[in-house]
């Protein structure tokens, strides 16, 4: 008797279509009272926070709500995130409304946002040379640089120097000062918005310079405790925003990409991005972000969809999923200790030495034959990076080409909408 063959198991990339093909509509519905209430509340615990370092009574209480800024300016800027995927409400001109004023509190211009968010980090995950932040270099692509670069990759390799990455190689170059070919293609936007953050940086100074006349028990200068009140949020953000970013695209099981051929949209969606579970307070207030492939898989689910649609993901496709079922401080740490460099021809993590320091074959199709050739013949071989400025278009899955090229209404903002 013929024993039946078992189901062949789906691909990663299969498994993610498969599982966004089979969300329902009600998935995908966004509505115009959810996305206005989920900013006015947001927004006035950002006012009261702010009023409350400054205004309340009692050194305690005001810093209870300095040390609570961070994670409502956090709470602000997701609910931003997702007005510029236009998954916020149903409107397109709203969206962009709500999510320029979202990411103020941030200092994130919005048009700049969009276009390194949605348009590389999304479009290219985990693809060297065009995913924006965080992207590893090859042990002969470090080794080549000099000294000084060298060091402050190290630095930025520590649990404490991921934050200061953040700033940095991708606030700065990518969203303040880009270079020509990293700015959005909607100049006049694009500048009008790096203003308004510094008319709202400036405005804030100038609002907590006059409320600390009425501070209680004032230990420092006005200006002093201005600057304290303004700054000291936003930095702590930067560094809590900078580590969230981290997390959500490396990891031990994670791989990253800098050949064409190898990369695939939907496989580095569901393969390449982590779900990790936050202590309880921080992942509702960061309103279910890290449920974070099922976003990347489809950026039209509002966030008070995800985590049905995440939980959805991952029964249909659990051998696929990359999971931290609960975040702790060790977690972190090992994460930071295995992922400095990346061998692009073994798919594995390498500490600084160059030693591996997780197994072959991150990329779920193991080492190819021309790798154990080179291997071998004990040839060096250096990283295939792609030109930073490069404008091809990726090869992998021509299905999900319309998902991934710059041209789809939920990638590019601000003025294309899905209205």
């Amino acid at each position: 008797m013929n024993t039946p063959l078992a189901p062949r198991q789906k691909t990663a990339a299969e498994a993610a279509r498969t599982w966004r093909a089979s969300l329902s509509r009600d998935r995908r519905r966004s509505t115009v009272f959810r996305g206005v209430l989920l900013f006015s509340f947001n927004a006035a615990m950002y006012l009261a926070m702010f009023v409350g370092a400054l205004l309340l009574p009692t050194s305690w209480w005001r810093a209870f709500c300095l040390v609570s800024l961070p994670l409502v300016i956090g709470a602000m800027f997701v609910v931003g995130h997702d007005a510029a995927h236009h998954s916020l409400t149903p409107i397109g001109w709203l969206n962009r409304l709500l999510g320029r004023l979202s990411m103020l509190p941030a200092w994130h211009p919005y048009t700049s946002w969009s276009h390194s968010h949605n348009t590389m980090h999304h479009g290219w995950t985990n693809f060297k040379g065009r995913h924006p932040d965080f992207s590893p270099f090859s042990k002969a692509e470090f080794d080549a640089l000099p000294l000084w670069r060298r060091w402050l990759e190290r630095i930025y390799r520590q649990p404490l120097g991921i934050g200061l990455y953040y700033a940095i190689d991708f606030y700065l170059k990518h969203l303040i000062f880009p270079s020509q070919k990293d700015r959005s293609p909607f100049r006049l936007w694009f500048h009008l918005d790096r203003l308004l953050v510094l008319a709202f940086v400036a405005l804030q100074f100038v609002v907590a310079w006059a409320l600390s006349a009425y501070t209680p028990e004032l230990v420092f200068s006005r200006t002093t405790l201005a600057i304290l009140c303004v700054v000291l949020p936003w930095a702590t953000w930067m560094s809590f925003q900078g580590i969230v970013s981290f997390i959500q695209h490396t990891h031990p099981r994670t791989a990253w990409y800098d050949n064409q051929e190898e990369w695939s949209f939907y496989h580095v969606q569901l393969r390449s991005t982590t779900h990790v579970v936050l202590p309880w307070p921080i992942e509702r207030m960061l309103h279910n972000i890290m449920d974070h492939p099922a976003h990347h898989i489809d950026p039209t689910i509002p966030l008070y969809e995800l985590t049905a649609s995440q939980k959805l993901l991952e029964q249909q496709a659990p051998e696929h999923s990359v999971v931290v079922h609960y975040w702790t401080p060790m977690e972190y740490l090992r994460t930071c200790r295995d992922c400095k460099l990346y061998d692009y021809r073994r798919h594995c993590w390498l500490d600084f030495a160059g030693n591996p320091t997780t197994p072959e074959g991150l990329n779920g199709q193991g080492t190819s034959p021309s790798v154990r050739k080179a291997e071998e013949a004990s040839a060096p071989v250096p990283s295939q990076a792609s030109e930073p400025g490069a404008r091809a278009t990726p090869l992998g899955d021509q299905t999900a080409h319309a998902a991934r090229a710059p041209g789809p209404s939920f990638f590019l903002s601000p003025p294309s909408v899905r209205e």
